[in-house]
């Protein structure tokens, strides 16, 4: 299937137009973009990651696609959307064991026919070794893809969003691998600062990688609004989407909650600018359905 054929059945990004954020109260301009609303199976900032790795499955002869995730893996959710929709055949290897129940998120991508191998956490750990990528590739002749999607071709179909931010001064994400983030940068005018949220208690690790990087923006990583590590959704963070659902902007808990705590943190502690500023709402609300008393909106 033609990768025409997956860009046509997106919303077309030129027809998402930013909202206003619910509510705001603080100094300058805040608009949301719902990258959510993309899509209902392949949501969010997936699509844009995965175009590129499908231009090069396109290009490269391969039987299947393979990529890794855990349980709850937005990544994998999307990656199983995205080859039911073209009809492709795709593994994921999965952090777990075989003998523990399923989670909704890999019950979804199970009944679209992902096929489901899973490793230990031990043999999980080796997801970014080239060695063991190698030969997961001639076993299932398959596209490796890494985990989340990160990589140059990852970062490639970020240049779409790019004419949507052009009248903003500061773009705002939440990052996890930071691909999102980096190729949205790549796109941005020198004049432009991109703002992205740590959502992992990595010690310093993804600044350190970024700092190595030449960046055409101005770029800020924050570094304090994880909330306790990768995942983690304390009573706080957990209210705040309880609010967020009251203005009818569903957050998930794994990024975009941590993206709008961020912006109230940054707000309380006087650090905002009267700036023009974009929200990427990156998707993932099927990842509400792992933490108690959330639903999928």
């Amino acid at each position: 299937m033609a990768l025409s054929s997956f860009i046509s059945c997106l919303t077309p990004v030129s027809a998402l137009t930013p909202q206003a954020l619910p509510a705001w109260q603080g100094p300058g301009r805040v608009d949301v973009l719902r990258l959510d609303q993309l899509h209902p199976l392949i949501s969010g900032n997936k699509a844009f990651k995965l175009s590129g790795w499908l231009e090069r499955f396109e290009s490269g002869g391969y039987q299947r696609l393979l990529s890794f995730g855990g349980p709850w893996s937005n990544h994998l959710h999307a990656l199983s959307g995205l080859a039911q929709s073209l009809g492709l055949p795709v593994t994921a290897i999965v952090r777990g064991y075989e003998h523990l129940p399923l989670t909704p998120t890999l019950e979804d991508c199970r009944d679209r026919g992902m096929q489901l191998v899973f490793a230990s956490k031990k043999d999980y750990a080796r997801r970014d070794d080239p060695d063991w990528q190698q030969a997961l590739a001639e076993e299932y002749q398959a596209l490796v893809i890494p985990e989340g999607g990160q990589g140059r071709a990852g970062e490639k179909g970020l240049a779409a969003l790019a004419p949507l931010t052009e009248d903003y001064d500061e773009v705002w994400l939440a990052a996890g691998t930071g691909t999102t983030a980096r190729g949205l940068a790549m796109h941005l005018r020198p004049g432009q600062t991109l703002v992205a949220v740590n959502a992992v208690a990595d010690q310093g690790a993804l600044r350190r990688r970024w700092q190595l990087l030449d960046w055409p923006c101005q770029w800020r990583l924050l570094d304090d609004y994880h909330g306790g590590g990768f995942g983690r959704c304390g009573p706080g963070l957990l209210q705040l989407i309880e609010h967020c659902d009251g203005e009818g902007l569903p957050l998930d808990p794994v990024y975009t909650a941590k993206l709008l705590a961020a912006l109230h943190g940054e707000q309380q502690a006087g650090r905002l600018t009267h700036a023009r500023r974009l929200l990427i709402h990156t998707g993932g609300l099927q990842g509400r359905r792992g933490v108690p008393g959330l639903t999928h909106p």
